[in-house]
């Protein structure tokens, strides 16, 4: 009888270590790299994301600056990281992480539209990685199906609670 326990539960062991192992890794942050910006360039990035950041204070974004080894800055939802922008010694670097859209969907409207500025002020802009798009388990129940509860995201409307 205790063979049988025994076995039973090796077996529930192995099935759940196989599950695990063939689950998908989440998706990762997106990257994209532009050509490195002079000071004033950079200045005028900045201010657009600290421009976003005042008006949608009230939504629980704020803006943190590094200077650090080099300048960047981060945007914050509720305090957690949805973009990050790097003007690195080679390039600018900029980053959303996975949940980004979901957490702050107006972050998405910011980054386009440093996307669209970039193309402009540098016709050689290039994309360098960019996630795939959604893993399939988020393809398959629809976008996190309401898992991150709203109190942690960044919504227009929804006044911002310490």
């Amino acid at each position: 009888m205790k063979m049988h326990g025994l076995a039973a539960a090796v077996m529930c062991v192995a099935v759940i270590g196989a599950v695990w192992a063939a689950w998908p890794e989440p998706a990762g942050d997106q990257v994209w790299a532009y050509q490195k910006l002079q000071p004033a360039d950079y200045r005028l990035l900045h201010s657009d994301a600290l421009g976003f950041v005042t008006a949608k204070a009230q939504e629980g974004f704020e803006l943190r600056t590094r200077y650090a080894g080099v300048t960047s800055f981060e945007i914050r939802c509720k305090g957690v990281l949805v973009l990050d922008v790097e003007n690195a010694p080679s390039r600018v670097l900029i980053r959303m992480p996975a949940d980004a859209r979901w957490r702050a969907p107006d972050i998405e409207r910011l980054r386009i539209s440093f996307e669209r500025w970039l193309d402009l002020r540098q016709s050689e802009g290039r994309l360098l990685v960019e996630s795939a798009g959604p893993s399939w388990v988020e393809a398959g129940l629809g976008r996190f199906s309401g898992a991150m509860p709203d109190e942690q995201r960044c919504l227009s409307g929804a006044p911002h609670r310490d």
